[in-house]
């Protein structure tokens, strides 16, 4: 392995572990790995970073951020909260469910699971408290079933994934309906079988006309992702132009819902320039961290080691899993997946897998690692609306994470689960 190669990486675990973000060990790590080789260029980090950035697809990120925070001025929040309730709060531990499926249906507004985490956790934490549900309960509840934001169509790490490989992002949209579906209902279980022993309360079985009443209240924001996968799917637009198209809906949506004006709009166009600015920075940086390795066959030279290791692509896709399993404990989701990416897409590819089933396979990994202590993400965000520390959520999250991993085992190792969708609607 080239000296270049051991000093980028071991530089790079040596800053996280010393707490540097994960965007500036990834920058300083790849400009010390130049500095000591010599024989490069320090233009190689803005060059690569601009062609990396210079993105058609990478477009749709702060617009589908907009459209995201677009919706959430308009209640929206509240009237999937208000539906999801009338379907099945009539359910044990019938709040817990509710955040559930309230998760699986914000999952295709925002493709952000922090953004889910956030507008869901504030109103049903406060409320599972309020019943009696014990808080490190109502956070693994509200921070594991938000995991499905990313997987659920639309999704911004999809389209970071499409963006670095040249996978159809259509495709990956629809290649995750049916692992979201099964990571919730993964969730239900769990909860029923977690809460059967504690006494938390149901409602009584909303109506046929509450129900109807409660669709339609929520309808507008139902309709999003349908918008956006059929216009995706007749080709009348691309996945980036989708997203404008979900800003459009979503200031029609506002201003109709008369809780749109001039402040506000402002302050949720600043959320969506910070919230893209982040992921935008590391996908950037970690191209010239790539192309490193990619330049002294760093790849291959894991490819061949796999091959004598194992012929067997279910073998090298628990590996992988294993693998992202483990970084997600420590790495922000997006910046472990545009980091890993370069490396195992080649040998996924040689070992027989297709782009959107690998994609779909590594975003669910890395959404499952912003669950995992002591890096997860959404436990954080979770618990800080609890007001809780995080020491009291570690032992209770696991059950959630080991039926979101089993969910991710069976969609490894059955493709079909990924890919009939796609194959439906796209052939």
């Amino acid at each position: 392995m080239s000296t270049t190669v051991i000093i980028l990486i071991v530089g790079f675990f040596l800053l996280v572990a010393l707490g540097v973000p994960v965007a500036f060990a990834i920058g300083a790590s790849a400009i010390f790995s130049i500095i000591v080789d010599g024989s490069l260029t320090a233009m190689i980090v803005p060059q690569r970073m601009f062609v990396m950035m210079d993105s058609f697809s990478l477009m749709a990120i702060p617009l589908f951020l907009l459209a995201g925070e677009l919706m959430s001025v308009g209640g929206i929040t509240k009237r999937i909260v208000r539906f999801a309730s009338a379907m099945v709060g009539h359910l044990r531990a019938s709040l817990a469910h509710v955040t559930i499926l309230s998760s699986m249906l914000m999952a295709g507004i925002s493709g952000s699971a922090s953004a889910d985490t956030s507008a869901i956790g504030s109103i049903m934490i406060p409320a599972m408290v309020d019943e009696g549900y014990d808080e490190d309960l109502a956070v693994c509840v509200v921070a594991s079933a938000n995991t499905v934001g990313p997987i659920i169509p639309p999704s911004i790490m999809m389209i970071i994934f499409g963006s670095m490989t040249g996978a159809s992002i259509g495709a990956m949209f629809l290649g995750g309906i049916v692992p979201g579906e099964l990571m919730g209902l993964s969730l239900m279980v769990i909860v029923s079988m977690v809460t059967k022993k504690r006494q938390y309360p149901s409602k009584p079985k909303a109506s046929a006309q509450d129900r109807w009443k409660a669709f339609a209240s929520a309808l507008a924001a139902l309709l999003m992702p349908v918008i956006i996968l059929g216009g995706i799917l007749s080709g009348i637009f691309t996945a980036t132009e989708a997203g404008a198209v979900a800003c459009i809906y979503a200031l029609i949506f506002g201003i109709a819902t008369r809780n749109l004006n001039i402040k506000n709009l402002y302050e949720l166009m600043k959320n969506a320039v910070m919230g893209t600015t982040i992921p935008m920075f590391i996908i950037g940086i970690a191209a010239v961290f790539g192309w490193i390795m990619t330049r002294y066959n760093f790849p291959q030279a894991i490819a061949a080691g796999l091959f004598n290791f194992t012929s067997n692509p279910t073998v090298f896709i628990l590996l992988v899993m294993g693998l992202y399993f483990i970084l997600g404990m420590f790495m922000e989701a997006n910046a472990g997946m545009i980091i890993m990416t370069p490396i195992i897409y080649p040998i996924a590819l040689a070992y027989g897998f297709s782009a959107v089933h690998l994609g779909v396979i590594t975003v669910v990994m890395f959404c499952i690692g912003s669950v995992t202590p002591p890096v997860g993400l959404q436990l954080f965000i979770a618990c800080s609306i609890a007001k809780i520390p995080l020491s009291r959520v570690i032992k209770t999250v696991w059950p959630y994470v080991i039926a979101l991993t089993v969910v991710c085992l069976l969609c490894a190792v059955f493709p079909f689960l990924v890919e009939f969708v796609p194959n439906l609607l796209m052939n």
